[in-house]
């Protein structure tokens, strides 16, 4: 393992000292490519054709449905997918304000984790013309969780990568002792089985799944039957259904494919290359593995897109096959300078605090971290500000 040099440390010295107090509590600054906030580029030069398919997407994307068109029947999240993808840019995260919450039981934490009837519940919002609200009988539902809106900036690329190159960072018996259990979300899908990729558990497997799931959960609007399982083929109100076509769902998975991934500010300041380092000898590129070999050259996610239990070993939450309670996919720090607040359900509002919570197969990298000299903590800090 690489260690830290004393000439490192003589050379940051004293730019830091000067700047130790002010980036502390300094928020994530955008870099320059995030001017425009309405019209984010596509991944590669398009074709003519390919544009308007794209152009279709975003427009479907950024429009504002209503109850004419089938909205929210009986419940909705938003009226648009950019009403929850919008920060810093279309296809971005969403606020705190945008947290939904799921619920279930777990009879007091001491199991056996259980759905309600009907699915894990999950709370929606309810369009004036429709009467009540989702509730939960008193003594149902005894385990809540937020869940933050998470970006989709740079999916199209993890949507590319090949199993294999998933598959290849598991280790769910810890062979190498590091006490890091990363594994993958398997998911069958019309009797085969697939990598999960998207979601905070890695639930979705794909960009076409996951629009298709946000149309009928946040949305309520039916689309057709795929024989996948993720979309909302019908429901109670007077439009006819399917209420999205076909060519429009397909179109916005594409505007999804092609958005183009966060970039880097690529400064070249020697705190932040100390940081780099830093992020490496603790450990945290063990699960945000700096980049994954892709169709065109390297992905530089920094995650491994795996499973990890990283909440503390009495973490109450949502429980899925394959994905028990306080496990969740790595998220890519790509983009993660404007992307907050952190964690699954948003309860930091620092990076410093989103890696004071790190736990379970997380607690030696955080001790270790926390271990370093503060010279060292801040220029991790400011890195992964770089991101």
């Amino acid at each position: 393992m690489r260690t830290l040099s004393a000439t490192w440390l003589l050379l940051l010295a004293l730019p830091l000292a000067t700047q130790l107090d002010r980036r502390a509590g300094e928020p994530p600054r955008p870099g320059p490519e995030l001017a425009d906030r309405r019209h984010p580029r596509a991944r590669h030069p398009l074709s003519a054709a390919d544009q308007a398919r794209f152009e279709r997407g975003r427009a479907l994307f950024e429009r504002d449905f209503h109850r004419s068109s089938g909205l929210g029947a009986p419940e909705m999240n938003a009226d648009s997918c950019r009403g929850c993808h919008q920060d810093p840019v279309l296809g971005g995260a969403g606020g705190l304000e945008l947290n939904v919450s799921r619920f279930a039981r777990d009879n007091a934490g001491a199991g056996p984790f259980q759905n309600l009837p009907g699915g894990q519940g999950l709370s929606k919002l309810r369009p004036p013309y429709v009467a009540g609200r989702e509730e939960y009988t008193l003594g149902e539902a005894d385990v809540f969780e937020q869940r933050q809106t998470p970006s989709i900036l740079g999916d199209g690329l993890i949507e590319e990568l090949d199993a294999a190159v998933i598959l290849a960072n598991e280790d769910p018996l810890d062979a190498d002792g590091d006490g890091i259990r990363g594994v993958a979300r398997r998911l069958v899908i019309d009797g085969k089985t697939e990598l999960g990729r998207f979601g905070w558990k890695a639930q979705v497997p794909t960009l076409s799944d996951f629009v298709r799931d946000a149309l009928g959960g946040e949305l309520g609007l039916t689309s057709p039957a795929d024989a996948r399982g993720f979309a909302l083929t019908s429901d109670t109100d007077a439009h006819a259904d399917p209420e999205i076509q076909t060519a429009e769902a397909d179109d916005m998975a594409y505007f999804l494919t092609n958005l183009a991934a966060p970039e880097r500010v690529g400064s070249l300041e020697p705190e932040v290359l100390l940081g780099e380092l830093v992020f490496a000898e603790v450990g945290c590129a063990k699960c945000h593995v700096p980049e994954l070999p892709g169709l065109d050259g390297p992905v530089p996610l920094f995650s491994d897109l795996l499973l990890h239990d990283v909440l503390p070993a009495d973490f109450r939450g949502m429980s899925e096959p394959g994905a028990p309670a306080g496990s969740y996919r790595t998220p890519p720090l790509w983009g993660i300078r404007t992307s907050a607040p952190y964690l699954h359900d948003g309860r930091a509002s620092t990076l410093r605090a989103a890696i004071a919570l790190h736990a379970g197969e997380a607690h030696a990298v955080r001790k270790a971290f926390e271990a370093r000299p503060l010279v060292e903590r801040d220029a991790l800090l400011a890195f992964l500000r770089d991101l």
